[in-house]
């Protein structure tokens, strides 16, 4: 005979009620459970759609799983195509098609690729379906807006501070001159030791300060702004990177001042650099040269190398003849003779070089409209979160002229994909993590799945 299981000792059978939130589990306790699975899943997954660890090679795990997560959230790339009607998705639809599709096969023919490398030559702009992967992963995930803000600004704060325990702590010996060997920790005779970080987030940490200090006139917020702006300049010592990020926070000054101060400031402003062109193309000229160093001549080379490759063909300047990866059998190297020719250090150039005028063109309509969709949505709200995205999509554009857009395309997607999320969810005013009414949750989520129908264009007066 079968004997009916007995509660053991002290144990007692479970009831319905402790399901409903009436028992020993409360309600409380669910959403502090809840809240806690997100956050985990956003300290994770969004620094794989920022490229974080993208070219971290000394990470070794983190460093593949960032190359496979492209195909890792392509179900997610797939839903968003089918059931998303983003803002600018179709641009970013086209733009895959043609450098996921096209390109490779022209790779193969102008450059001699094979199958299986030409289809390599295609992970480094996979990234570019971020922007429909992230705005489908928050939708099925629903992040309350106060959670994901706080990832957001911790993992900028994580950034700085681990930047300076690198700076203080790490022994010269782990730096390196020769960047196969390592990224992270790199030393060179003009700039000397520096800490290639990845600094997504800390770059918008810096826009965000900007932001508050600005719009909320909190000094503590200028002058955790500036502190960060020095430790790029004594650590990260990324030239063109910083004048973008201080441009760019010099923009957002301008705009948020009074007018006649604005006239002003732009005076001021047009006076110093008409001074400062009339000294580079002078007596320090050389100079300046010099300080730049081998990366200035680097740079000329490779795009002299990229023109005279290019040469008359029309062909070739309209649709460009494709990459090679370092792993494949034929590789830039062999092309040129020489494995200093670098692409991605030559800017839109690589980019013709690559994907031609028309992927170019492509590429920048791309990063335009990302810009246009979250500069419409800063203006419509007061949040320095949502302005500091708008200015990160800017600094993106600004750093176009030195660093290759299809470097770390996911950057864009993420930022945009973001902004957007973060204004429906401001638009649906309601509750969404572990609000007690299902119906109610279920009502921000067609809200917010409908980040898809966010209007961003601002309303007509008349």
């Amino acid at each position: 005979m079968i004997r009916p299981l007995r509660a053991s000792p002290g144990l007692r059978p479970l009831r319905a009620a402790d399901f409903a939130g009436d028992g020993p589990v409360s309600a409380e306790e669910r959403q502090t459970a809840s809240e806690f699975v997100v956050v985990s899943v956003l300290i994770f997954a969004l620094p794989m759609f920022a490229q974080s660890v993208h070219y971290m090679n000394e990470i070794v795990p983190f460093y593949y799983f960032s190359k496979a997560w492209p195909l890792a959230v392509l179900p997610l790339t797939i839903y968003g195509l089918a059931t998303l009607k983003l803002p600018g998705q179709a641009i970013y639809a086209v733009l895959l098609a043609y450098v996921a599709g096209l390109t490779p096969l022209l790779s193969m023919i102008h450059l001699g690729n094979g199958l299986i490398d030409a289809i390599a030559t295609t992970v480094k702009v996979w990234p570019f379906s971020y922007y429909i992967a992230l705005s489908a992963f928050l939708a099925w995930l629903m992040p309350a807006p106060q959670l994901l803000r706080r990832v957001i600004i911790g993992w900028g704060s994580v950034t700085m501070v681990l930047l300076v325990l690198l700076w203080v702590f790490v022994p010269s010996s782990w730096y390196t001159t020769d960047p196969s060997q390592g990224k992270l920790f790199m030393y060179e005779i003009e700039r000397g030791y520096r800490i290639y970080m990845p600094m997504f987030f800390g770059t918008l940490l810096i826009f965000y300060l900007t932001r508050r200090a600005l719009d909320l006139r909190e000094w503590w917020a200028g002058a955790a702004a500036i502190l960060c702006v020095a430790l790029l300049i004594l650590i990260f010592k990324q030239r063109a990177a910083i004048a973008a990020v201080v441009l760019v926070m010099a923009i957002a000054t301008f705009t948020s001042v009074p007018e006649q101060v604005r006239h002003l400031g732009i005076a001021a402003l047009a006076l110093l650099l008409a001074i400062a062109v009339v000294i580079i193309a002078g007596p320090l000229a050389q100079s300046i040269a010099e300080g730049l160093g081998g990366s200035l001549w680097l740079r000329l080379e490779s795009l002299q190398k990229a023109i005279y490759y290019l040469g008359d063909n029309p062909i070739r300047w309209i649709f460009g003849v494709g990459g090679t990866t370092r792993f494949g059998t034929v590789t830039m190297a062999d092309i040129f003779g020489t494995d200093q020719f670098y692409l991605a250090d030559i800017g839109w150039a690589g980019i013709v070089f690559e994907y031609g005028l028309l992927g170019a063109g492509l590429i920048a309509a791309t990063y335009v409209a990302s810009f246009l969709i979250t500069y419409r949505i800063a203006r419509r709200s007061d949040d320095p979160l949502l302005k500091a995205l708008s200015d990160y999509a800017l600094y993106l554009l600004l750093t176009s002229a030195v660093y290759s857009l299809v470097y770390a395309p996911g950057e864009i997607g993420t930022v945009t994909a973001l902004a957007l999320f973060l204004y429906a969810a401001k638009q649906a005013d309601q509750p969404i993590l572990g609000s007690p009414n299902v119906a109610v949750a279920k009502s921000a989520s067609k809200r917010l799945a409908v980040i898809t129908h966010v209007e961003t264009h601002p309303k007509s007066n008349g």
